[in-house]
């Protein structure tokens, strides 16, 4: 009975491990320098940090919320990933008024997790951990640099035409889609 366990639990593994959801592993391949671009074309475009206070994770007064992600509810308090930029928090012990009582900076933020005081959120490729003890004077408790693979600073996260980088202006946090005007990049 027991190694029936240890089989299936080997194949399971075994299963999980090939998968490849993100595409971490596919071969990268350079920028294909394109020959006759078109005019006008969706594609993605790198977002640059071009303000190096920006990459200091600390407390901020509230904001509002631009492009609302995932979200995170302890006790009274919600906390909502702002893509790219950090995390809001907000009191929520009335539903009907909630209350923004502070913005978390850490930039490149996509995840949130929360255990006891301590959340846990990406900066960048990073896993930080914030105790947020006191929300207006977060403090990070620890760093594991290049855990995630969320961001490629050389390349977006599809295929086709793409802005090329150009690192003078700043340091690449994120791709996004727009209409691209005669893109000098693809793959």
């Amino acid at each position: 009975m027991k190694r029936q366990y240890f089989i299936a639990g080997l194949l399971a593994v075994l299963a999980l491990a090939s998968c490849d959801p993100f595409g971490y592993n596919k071969k990268k391949t350079n920028p294909q320098p394109v020959k006759q671009p078109p005019a006008e074309v969706d594609g993605w475009a790198p977002v640059y940090n071009t303000d190096p206070a920006n990459a200091e994770i600390k407390s901020m007064p509230p904001r509002n919320i631009d492009k609302g992600g995932k979200i995170y509810v302890k006790g009274d308090t919600l906390y909502e990933v702002e893509a790219g930029k950090g995390i809001h928090v907000i009191l929520i012990n009335q539903p009907q008024n909630p209350q923004k009582i502070a913005f978390i900076n850490v930039l490149g933020a996509q995840e949130v997790a929360i255990k006891n005081n301590v959340l846990y959120t990406n900066n960048i490729n990073d896993l930080v951990a914030l105790d947020i003890t006191n929300t207006s004077d977060v403090k990070t408790i620890d760093r594991i640099s290049n855990v995630f693979h969320l961001v490629d600073v050389n390349y977006p996260p599809g295929t086709g035409y793409f802005e090329c980088v150009d690192k003078s202006k700043g340091t690449v946090v994120g791709w996004e889609t727009k209409t691209l005007n005669y893109p000098k990049c693809s793959r």
